[in-house]
């Protein structure tokens, strides 16, 4: 009896390990939560705890573990627009991003909000780099609108685009 037992034991053990843990792989990293304020209206930002966030002039970058995502999330005055994409399209180049030409450029609404979306074709060491620039007017709350500019591998932009979108619907919450 005793025998049978642990065997039973055993099985009940394997099986339940079987149902679980493909739903543990499914268990986000531990997350950490950053509260933005450079618009006037504080909000939060969910990111995963392994992702670094540094203070740039107009608000955070925020990066992968791997390195292979950037985001650079920052609070703009509409008649800053144009020198703030500029700015970016200065700060590919000195890191040594090729951009070509045509840039295109659409309106769109994410999340219930008027996005302005560019996507720039770019390549960074002779590999396709993704470069994303996302612009928003202020809400009523807020005084200020958001840009947020995203710069990826191929390889982290596959690999991290759940998150990267977790982190876009955030940011560009109604």
């Amino acid at each position: 009896m005793r025998v049978r037992h642990s065997l039973l034991s055993a099985v009940i053990v394997s099986a339940l390990a079987f149902l679980f843990v493909p739903s543990l792989a499914a268990i986000p990293a531990a997350a950490k939560t950053v509260t933005f304020r450079h618009t006037g209206a504080p909000f939060p930002i969910n990111l995963p705890n392994n992702w670094r966030v540094k203070d740039i002039e107009r608000g955070i970058e925020i990066t992968s573990n791997d390195r292979e995502v950037s985001l650079f999330v920052e609070a703009i005055d509409t008649s800053s627009v144009d020198a703030v994409v500029n700015g970016y399209f200065n700060y590919f180049r000195r890191q040594g991003v090729k951009m070509r030409q045509p840039i295109s450029q659409k309106k769109d609404v994410i999340g219930g909000v008027d996005v302005v979306l560019m996507d720039v074709p770019a390549f960074h060491n002779g590999a396709t780099s993704i470069i994303r620039l996302m612009i928003t007017n202020p809400r009523p709350q807020e005084r200020k609108g958001l840009f947020i500019g995203y710069w990826a591998s191929l390889k982290g932009d596959r690999k991290h685009d759940e998150t990267v979108t977790d982190i876009i619907m955030d940011l560009l919450r109604p």
